[in-house]
Parts: C-alpha cells; structure tokens; sequence
C-alpha cells in the first residue's frame, strides 16, 4: 500500500449483461445468459484501485433507492470510502445494459445515466477541496491525496471545474464515443487519457485501421498537452506513449485444453466487460508509483488480461503480485515502435 490518498470521480451503476450462447443476429431473440451487477467505469476504476492502494476516495451520485443503497454496500465491500457520494433523492440510480455476442464481446449497450447528468458544479464543491485537504491520519499513517481519475460520465462543466480545482496530477477515461468530446478542455491538465479506438476516431477526426493509423493518433492528441495516452485497441493489444517513446502491448488469450481427451485451442476470455476500466485503474496508478512507460503499459497489459478472465467487471484476485506474475508472463509482449 502506498502512503497516499486516491480520488476518483464519476459513473456508478448497475449493470445488466446478456450474453448471447449462439451467434448473435440483431433484429432476432437469442438465447443466452442474463447477469445483473455492479458497474460504472469510475466505479470499476476505483474498486481496482483499492485492490492495489487504499484509501480510494469514490465521488460519485445515486439515487435514494435500493439499487443505490446496493451499490453502496459492494463498494465498502471493496474498501472505497463512500462519504462524499451525492444522493438525489428525486432522481433513480444509473443503470447500463448491455449485449454481448457468442464470444463475450460487447455489440451493443444502452445507458440511464440521469442522475450523474443532473450533477452541476455547485454540487461538487465539497469534493473540490479533498484535494487540498491537509495531511491527514489514516491507519495512523500520514497521508494527503497523491492523484485523481475521472471518467467522461460527468457533465462536461463539472469536468472542467474539478480540473481547475485539484493540483493533483489527474487521469481520465473517455467513456465513450458520445462523451470523450468533454474531455477536450481540460487535456492539457492530464497526467494520462486512457481511451479506445472508437474515442480516438472521434477526437482526432481519423479512422484508425492499422497500428501506423494509431500511433499517428496519439501522437496528435499528446500535442494537446497530454502528459502520457493508453490507447487500447482490444484484441489488436494496446499502445501506450509520453512523447519520448511508444511502445504496443498485446497478451495472447488463446489457450489449450483438453476436450473429450482432444487437445483443442480456447481462448482464457470469459467476458469484456471491465478490462478497459482495469488497465486505465493500473496506468494511473503504475505512472505515480513512478514505472516507467514500458513497465506501466506491461502492467496495464497485464490487469486488462486479468479483468478478461473474471465474469464479474473486476478481478478480485488482482494483486500487486499476480500483475507483477502475469506482466511477466511470456504471454504478453512489449514492443517499442
């Protein structure tokens, strides 16, 4: 554990995940699997975190319901300190649904993220000033907050404002598509952006069908101001840069076991939901516990591998020391480009 204090803001919700045990045709029923759970990407960032650090300060806001008083439950569950989560007692909790095919990869998802759009600057005051608070005693060890991590699910001014506020180093994850467009005032005050292909097409106006397509993307979003990118590309791995160097990750998901006393190839994914969320949590948290970039991407690497063989959209069993096992695994390979 490290002698600091984290804060992250953003979406909590709960989840609905339908997997499909067929192939997936849209217009048409298919028959699958229905699982209900914690989700939200800040939500899922944090309980990474407190796998790693603690304490982990969650800011979020629900509804006064029992999905929320739900969600609350699994986060203390998880370690987070939940005493500056806003509660809305008109509005209802966040809730996400989505579909994923055969092969546990997401085709389509939909989001009630009312109460989060409701939120206003105002509302967040109290969460501006953590940041600034003091030294403070926990566990009998002096701490003050070290870093931040935001997520797109908040209005675009409540973005700015806790940018403005905080002197913490700050990162964020783009969400999605339909949001990442928030971000753009407050990159030169990122330490690290975590983003996917889709969020990147978006900002840089390009399509991004090759490696050569991606580097030319992060390169252009750095010149913003960016400290440092994770650019995650999916099966495809991921690219990682600070402007000094670029380096491509990819860990192989394809294994071998015995079927009928054949030896058939699988893969070791089980579902797809959260790995994005586990590799931003462990960019942020390898680049301020001082990794250099290639270790910080081969540990990214290494916790979106790990939330890929979990069914729920964060690996409990995440350790410092199975990140360390896995990011030295042969499995995932690094590459400087």
């Amino acid at each position: 554990m490290s002698d600091a204090i984290w804060l992250v803001a953003g979406g909590q919700n709960i989840d609905l995940i339908a997997t499909a045990r067929q192939p997936f045709h849209l217009s048409d029923s298919t028959p699958g699997d229905v699982v209900e759970r914690a989700g939200g990407v800040a939500f899922n960032i944090a309980r990474n975190l407190a796998l790693l650090t603690r304490p982990v300060y969650f800011l979020s806001v629900r509804g006064d319901d029992a999905v929320g008083l739900a969600l609350d439950s699994i986060g203390r569950e998880s370690n987070l300190e939940l005493d500056h989560v806003l509660v809305k007692t008109d509005l209802s909790t966040s809730r996400y649904i989505a579909i994923n095919d055969e092969t546990g990869d997401m085709v389509a998802a939909i989001n009630d993220m009312t109460a989060m759009e409701s939120l206003e600057p105002r509302d967040v005051e109290n969460w501006c000033t953590l940041a600034s608070a003091p030294c403070r005693e926990v566990d009998s060890r002096p701490m003050r907050p070290c870093a931040a991590v935001i997520d797109a699910n908040l209005p675009e001014d409540v973005i700015v404002h806790l940018a403005n506020e905080w002197g913490i180093p700050i990162f964020v994850d783009a969400v999605s598509q339909a949001k990442v467009d928030r971000l753009k005032p407050v990159f030169h005050r990122l330490a690290g952006l975590k983003l996917n292909r889709v969020e990147a097409e978006r900002l840089t106006g390009h399509r991004i069908a090759s490696i050569e397509n991606a580097v030319k993307a992060i390169h252009q979003l750095l010149a913003s101001g960016i400290e440092r990118i994770c650019l995650s590309l999916g099966a495809e791995g991921a690219l990682f840069t600070d402007g000094r160097q670029t380096v491509a990750t990819q860990y192989d998901c394809v294994i071998e076991k015995e079927v009928d006393g054949r030896i058939v190839k699988t893969t070791s994914i089980i579902n797809t939901t959260g790995a994005g969320d586990a590799m931003c949590a462990v960019f942020a948290w390898a680049t301020i516990s001082g990794h250099a970039l290639d270790g910080a991407a081969r540990l990214s690497q290494a916790a979106a591998s790990l939330a890929l063989e979990s069914p729920g959209a964060v690996n409990e069993a995440m350790t410092i020391e199975a990140l360390e096992r896995r990011a030295a695994s042969p499995r995932l390979t690094v590459q400087v480009i």
